[in-house]
């Protein structure tokens, strides 16, 4: 499970390192007229993911349990409706996709003054419905825990795709050739995962004769919860960036995506971690390891909050150096507000992933489906209220309110499911606190910090340092014969092996 949560944090990391130093590039050689568009399109994109209508997450389950079982018959069953149902979600993508393209973004061109965004725009739909029915094959190896494999592809599609961009950006070639780049090498990526199931998993079968009634019900009796709850993120996570390309002046779009990105971004490189809990909850479920469980949410929650805690307060103390140094000291006055607002349920919020995780993996998604839709709801209310009055900070105030009251929702809701309670929970929160009080007093009393990377990188490493070496200091336990980590803070790790 480390080897897991390792590889998929890596391809996620160089993931975001090549989008941390592509966004100023593109921003400069683009513009920002271009690239508000480029946000604005890519959020509305991401609605069309809803497609996957949470079969995604039923596919990595169902494996996983298949796979601890020994069911071959039941695997291909499910897999090849899986790939039935995304074949079929690809053409309605095109279907609804082309004509709403035509209708809505013309409007974006007119009023920005860019004309090669249709054709971007629809490529790019194409994309999304010509891999749907490919993404069959990277829920499988998460199912089969095959992170390693999955994520040695994606590094390597990365980074063909990331020298494709760059030659296309110099050579002024448009969004048009990025759309094309994107497409063809998003296809050869799926191809290889595709090649990668067939040697994991030789007994695969794809047929349309294995489909049956039975095994769409069960498809659909646990993806309807989860479609709900990625309609409910959707709303809350892109909404935002379409809300003020349309009703914000031109620019602010570029300030609160470029925010909202840098907070997604450490949600997302630490939700890579907590994603591999799934199949190894779903396999413990499978056995009735109930204790198992309820170990890898204590153990796990603890250990992200170690991560994530410095990466919170530090985009609070250098979130102003940060954005004048990557993207210009104007971002300063127009994404650090945004920034600091949003990233304030950060760390609750990479504690309710684990939480999420393991209702994903025992089954349990109606009450958290429910929850999503609340807070989306919620978002919608709070977004019409304050993006008047405060523009950009309140959409970030919306955002982060709305996003509050779900973690801790999702966070107890999960809680009485393993059967953990308040107190046993609370003491995974005691430990990684109480040490952050050594870099929040470090880096109040660093003082200003210039927009330069080393002394960046400086003011961060005198507070991170000796942090580190409380953490382990206090969670691994040396002894004579083996050096070995704490028995309690590796208990999700040998539970999911187990599993």
């Amino acid at each position: 499970m480390v080897l897991a949560a390792g590889t998929n944090w890596f391809a996620f990391a160089a993931a975001l390192g090549v989008s941390f130093f592509l966004t100023p590039y593109l921003i400069g050689s683009l513009g920002k007229p271009r690239y508000d568009i480029w946000c604005v399109v890519e959020s509305i994109l991401n609605y069309f993911t809803l497609l996957d209508m949470g079969i995604a997450a039923c596919l990595v389950r169902e494996i996983a349990r298949k796979q601890a079982t020994r069911d071959v018959d039941s695997t291909n069953r499910i897999t090849s409706a899986c790939l039935a149902i995304y074949t079929a979600a690809g053409a309605f993508a095109m279907l609804i996709g082309v004509p709403l393209a035509f209708a809505f973004v013309p409007i974006l061109e007119a009023r920005d003054g860019v004309g090669d965004v249709l054709g971007f725009a629809v490529l790019m739909l194409a994309n999304l419905a010509l891999t749907l029915p490919f993404s069959v094959f990277p829920s499988i190896l998460d199912g089969l825990e095959k992170f390693a494999a999955k994520s040695a592809v994606r590094v390597l599609f990365l980074a063909i795709r990331t020298a494709g961009i760059v030659v296309a950006i110099r050579a002024e070639y448009g969004l048009l050739a990025l759309g094309v780049i994107f497409t063809v090498t998003n296809l050869l990526e799926h191809l290889a995962m595709a090649m990668l199931c067939c040697v994991y998993l030789p007994g695969l079968r794809l047929r349309i004769d294995l489909i049956d009634r039975a095994t769409v019900k069960a498809i659909s009796g646990y993806s309807t919860d989860a479609f709900l709850a990625m309609l409910a993120g959707r709303i809350t996570v892109q909404t935002g960036a379409i809300a003020v390309g349309f009703f914000l002046p031109v620019g602010q779009v570029t300030y609160f995506a470029t925010a909202a990105r840098l907070v997604e971004y450490a949600k997302t490189l630490l939700r890579t971690i907590t994603a591999t809990l799934t199949p190894g909850v779903s396999a413990l479920e499978a056995r009735g390891d109930w204790a198992g469980i309820r170990r890898i949410l204590l153990g796990a929650t603890r250990g992200v909050l170690y991560i994530v805690l410095p990466i919170n307060l530090g985009l609070w103390f250098f979130g102003k150096p940060f954005l004048a140094r990557w993207v210009g000291a104007d971002f300063i006055v127009g994404s650090y507000p945004a920034l600091a607002i949003l990233s304030a349920t950060l760390t609750i919020g990479i504690a309710q992933s684990v939480a999420s995780r393991v209702l994903y993996g025992i089954g349990k998604l109606k009450i958290f489906a429910r929850f999503a839709l609340a807070e989306a709801g919620l978002f919608l209310l709070f977004l019409v209220t304050l993006i008047g009055p405060f523009g950009v900070e309140g959409v970030a105030i919306a955002t982060t309110i709305s996003n509050a009251i779900f973690c801790v929702a999702v966070i107890v809701t999960a809680c009485r499911a393993v059967d953990v309670g308040v107190r046993e929970y609370a003491e995974c929160w005691l430990k990684p606190v109480c040490i952050m009080m050594v870099p929040l007093a470090i880096w109040m009393l660093w003082g200003t910090v210039e927009p330069t990377w080393p002394a960046i990188a400086m003011a961060i490493a005198a507070g991170v340092v000796p942090y580190t070496l409380l953490v382990v200091g206090i969670e691994w336990k040396f002894r004579p014969t083996s050096k070995k980590p704490s028995r309690e803070f590796l208990g999700c790790t040998e539970a999911a092996t187990q599993g």
